[in-house]
């Protein structure tokens, strides 16, 4: 017990011996100038302690530097990010309206390409296809209300028959056999380019002339799977890329649809000495895939 009092005793006679000589030497710093020999020895501690100090800095400078390339990395990919963002943002606006404008110019065509002598019913939107390989059909979303009946003509475009309604009309809507259907079938005349008037659907040269034979038969669908005009006389005169369009009529008979309406090109034609006609192959004006907006002529 004395021994541990002792130590006690010591350490508070240690503790008192520094604070006064501490206390001295900060009165002497004060009171001595700027060349005293307590400010010399700070200045050598400072000049001892420099190169420390160089090399503390020296390790510390790439751990900062290294902090700041980390916070400039997430910065970076911060603003990437955004304007990655924004390139979507404008991407999915340029697509809306490359949409929009291709369903204007769809409709105007519709409605620009209306002919004086038809009735036209309102537009109509593809609801759904139907059918099967055998049947290409569609229904759209307009009926009996909107004046549609059976058996009138479908078109896109400027008057380009895509099909006919059949008897299967509802009050709002009504079923289209494609004119790629194989139990479509409708007169036509294959004409040149040139003596077509596609606004008003009349030959521009004179048909009654004896020099000119246009081609006419019946478009349909072969069991194939080709679209084509039956029964085209050998004497006709048809060539590749001329226009099949609608005649009206099949031989003395009055058929479906007006005369004039576009239904395609010949792609191909061919006879042989043994035919009694002419082998003629269509491509179809429009895609039956594709179509979004019709109308039905309900009178003319």
């Amino acid at each position: 017990m004395g021994r541990k009092k002792s130590s006690a005793t010591r350490g508070l006679i240690t503790a008192a011996v520094l604070f006064v000589t501490c206390l001295v030497l900060f009165t002497v710093y004060v009171r001595e100038g700027p060349t005293g020999p307590l400010h010399t020895v700070q200045l050598g501690a400072a000049e001892v302690l420099q190169p420390v100090r160089s090399a503390v800095g020296l390790v510390a400078q790439p751990v900062a530097s290294a902090r700041q390339s980390v916070d400039n990395v997430f910065s970076d990919s911060e603003e990437m990010e955004r304007l990655r963002e924004e390139a979507r943002e404008n991407e999915e606006l340029a697509a809306q309206a490359s949409r929009l404008q291709s369903e204007n110019d769809r409709l105007r065509e519709l409605l620009d390409g209306e002919r004086a002598s038809y009735e036209y019913g309102p537009l109509a939107g593809v609801v759904a296809p139907v059918g099967d390989q055998f049947t290409q059909r569609i229904v759209i979303d307009v009926g009996t209300e909107d004046g549609i009946g059976p058996e009138q003509p479908v078109i896109v475009g400027d008057n380009t028959l895509v099909g006919r309604t059949t008897g299967r009309v509802t009050a709002n809507t009504a079923e289209v056999m494609l004119v790629t259907d194989q139990n479509f079938a409708a007169g036509v005349r294959v004409v040149p380019p040139a003596d077509f008037d596609p606004s008003s659907g009349e030959l521009v040269s004179d048909a009654s002339d004896e020099e000119t034979r246009y081609g006419e038969g019946l478009l349909q669908t072969s069991w194939e799977g080709y679209l084509g005009v039956d029964f085209v006389g050998l004497g006709a005169t048809v060539e590749k890329d001329d226009f099949v369009v609608t005649s009206g009529r099949a031989g003395d008979l009055e058929l479906l649809f007006p005369p004039g309406l576009f239904v395609g090109t010949v792609e191909s034609v061919s006879s042989r000495d043994i035919d009694q006609y002419k082998k003629i192959v269509v491509n179809p004006a429009a895609n039956p895939d594709t179509l979004q907006e019709v109308r039905v002529i309900v009178g003319w």
